[in-house]
């Protein structure tokens, strides 16, 4: 009987990939369904959509083949950071021998991934996205400087609709309202002992031609923060097509951002459609460095003059350390003890 099921469940997983393969290649649907459910577990254990988690690592990895991925079992391009202690291997990337973690497996590269995010201030903003929304997801990790490819997000989408990555995030969704965990079975080990002990040597890093995104940036990219719309829009975009895009006039664009007249954006910005909230959906934001109160601002979802009134020692547009903690509301006033001693009587 055992025997039995196990030929069911392998015959429905070939089924399943070659159904997969029929349209979009053996190796990314091999991929793709070797890693789904730690995808899917991570994002009920840490609120990352399994979309963006697959989508990036089929990007990052070129779909496991990479060095990084082959070598150290590294899918995300995570890089050593300071706090890192485990094994290293050293790559060229932004620039020559830069250190990236080792991992045992893939599935911790999976998991460490998670972590990554979830424990960085400045993708903080990204866990008020709905899980869903994976095109928001996409432009805020951008925003937030995972990476620095001007096309990552456009890339990053097409990858997600190209292999129907959404439906992952769904299932995810369905399985975490009833409890129910996924079998992860650890993929073959591909770093070595000996790879990882062995002094740094760097490797070219091979060269790869990115073809021309064929996603408009501007579209679907709405999002909420603190309870406001709000739109991703990048550098070079005309405002005037983005308040006619949105149906808003551009004057209250320019109001409800707090922005200088221009006629094309200077940089990557959130552009909120409505006015501000007064106060933030937390009590304090710490900054990651290079923040202004105005950056702030809008990230939070929070009107400037809020913040300008709440941190009355910080310019609007100071530069402010890492680390600095700003006000996003009024701390609740202590209540006054309700009890009362009475006349005569002893406490």
């Amino acid at each position: 009987m055992k025997l039995k099921f196990i030929y069911t469940i392998l015959i429905a997983t070939t089924i399943s990939i070659s159904g997969i393969a029929q349209t979009i290649g053996i190796e990314t649907a091999t991929y793709i369904n070797q890693f789904k459910n730690i995808a899917m577990q991570e994002q009920i254990r840490t609120g990352v959509p399994a979309a963006i988690k697959l989508g990036q690592a089929i990007l990052e990895s070129q779909t496991g083949k990479s060095r990084l991925a082959t070598e150290a079992n590294n899918h995300f391009g995570i890089k050593c950071k300071t706090e890192w202690r485990g094994p290293k291997i050293y790559h060229n990337d932004d620039a020559n021998g830069e250190c990236f973690r080792v991992y045992e497996n893939a599935e911790a590269s999976y998991i460490d991934h998670s972590n990554f995010l979830k424990t960085r201030t400045h993708y903080s903003f990204l866990f008020k996205l709905d899980v869903r929304d994976f095109t928001s997801w996409a432009f805020g990790l951008k925003q937030a400087g995972y990476a620095t490819n001007p096309n990552y997000p456009a890339q990053l989408i097409k990858a997600i609709n190209d292999y129907d990555l959404a439906q992952y995030t769904l299932i995810a969704i369905d399985q975490k309202k009833k409890g129910i965990d996924f079998i992860i079975t650890p993929a073959p080990v591909q770093a070595t002992d000996t790879l990882v002990k062995a002094a740094p040597v760097l490797h070219p890093a091979p060269s790869k031609e990115v073809p021309p995104a064929t996603v408009s940036l501007l579209e679907n990219t709405k999002v909420t923060i603190n309870h406001t719309k709000a739109v991703l829009a990048t550098k070079g975009s005309s405002l005037l097509a983005i308040a006619n895009q949105q149906k808003i006039n551009l004057s209250k664009l320019f109001e409800y951002n707090e922005l200088a007249e221009m006629n094309i954006l200077d940089q990557d910005r959130i552009l909120f459609l409505e006015k501000k909230q007064k106060y933030g959906g937390s009590e304090i934001h710490t900054t990651i460095g290079s923040e202004t109160l105005y950056s702030i601002a809008q990230k939070e979802g929070v009107q400037l003059s809020s913040l300008l009134a709440l941190n009355p020692s910080t310019g609007k547009d100071s530069v402010l350390p890492a680390g600095q903690k700003i006000k996003l509301k009024v701390e609740a006033a202590q209540k006054p003890s309700s009890k009362k001693s009475k006349k005569g009587k002893k406490k």
